[in-house]
């Protein structure tokens, strides 16, 4: 007389008991290794982005392109004068992003994996009443699909200046060699457009971090965490979501990974737009301030 063997309850329940502590023990990790993943390929992509910047300096005569300025659509409609943007009157806009698009050959170079569509480009373009430069669906280098459609990385507008958008219009765009400090001047960083009227990651009891409150102006925190209606740089925060860290590349073409509360006590600049003309300010207030060049620039122009 043969008996078939089988597990006990008390077997099977310690077996899937021991999967359980497993993977409890491995998801934590498996999620880290995929957090680590994406921080690495966005700090891969804003290296290139880094030095696709210096390649079109190079052809641009060290002068940066500016954040954005209209022309006509290829039809001849949306002229506005001079280039500048204005809201409403359904030019084409080309950006820094399409400036440098040409020396990436991809658009997902301006992305961060964590968060791709963190700045819906071409719809940010559409709530002015202007449209995104379309002119690369006709060119067989894109494939007819390569405009700017989302971002994950805002630009230093201190940098990549705006002098075709109101308020202040033919201001000077910025030579490369006139940066004091070129390997702390940030180019782009890992951010976000600001919908709303309120910036929701600029919580006013822990908008700075704990090591981050000595020096900042108020109204420059402010301004960022209820930015004025339009296109500017407040709508355009830096954000920390990379395990709590922000990604920047700075104008000598090398990027880097930041704590969201990281100091820069050495760097500071005269700030006439936001907190007066004789204010000399800290440039960079992280992670929500990536804006402004060391010596120069604290804060650009609403």
């Amino acid at each position: 007389m043969t008996r078939n063997k089988a597990f006990t309850l008390i077997e099977l329940l310690v077996v899937i008991a021991i999967i359980a502590i497993l993977a409890a023990i491995l998801f934590p990790v498996f999620a880290q290794a995929k957090a680590a993943a994406k921080k690495s390929a966005t700090l891969s992509n804003l290296k290139q982005n880094g030095t696709a910047v210096q390649i079109y300096l190079s052809d641009a005569d060290d002068t940066y392109p500016q954040s954005a300025y209209c022309t006509q659509m290829p039809d001849g409609t949306g002229t506005t004068p001079n280039g500048y943007l204005v809201p409403g009157s359904g030019c084409r806009v080309i950006s820094m992003y399409d400036a440098i698009l040409p020396y990436t050959k991809n658009r997902d170079i301006f992305t961060d994996t964590a968060e791709p569509k963190a700045i819906p480009w071409a719809a940010i373009l559409g709530s002015l009443g202007v449209r995104p430069n379309t002119a690369d669906l006709t060119n067989p280098l894109f494939n007819g699909s390569q405009f700017i459609s989302f971002a994950g990385m805002v630009p230093n507008f201190a940098v990549f200046e705006d002098p075709a958008v109101a308020p202040n219009f033919n201001e000077a765009t910025r030579s490369a060699t006139s940066f004091e400090a070129p390997a702390d001047t940030i180019e782009f960083a890992t951010g976000k457009n600001v919908a709303g009227a309120t910036n929701v990651d600029l919580d006013p009891a822990t908008a700075l971090g704990a090591s981050n409150t000595a020096g900042v102006q108020a109204q420059i925190v402010t301004n960022y965490r209820t930015p004025a209606p339009g296109f500017n740089a407040q709508r355009f925060p830096g954000v920390a979501r990379h395990s709590e860290s922000i990604i920047a590349s700075f104008s000598d073409s090398h990027a880097k990974a930041f704590k969201r509360n990281a100091r820069f006590p050495g760097l500071t600049a005269p700030d006439p737009n936001i907190s007066g003309a004789n204010s000399i300010v800290p440039v960079y207030n992280f992670p929500f301030d990536i804006n402004g060049i060391p010596g120069i620039l604290a804060e650009p122009a609403p």
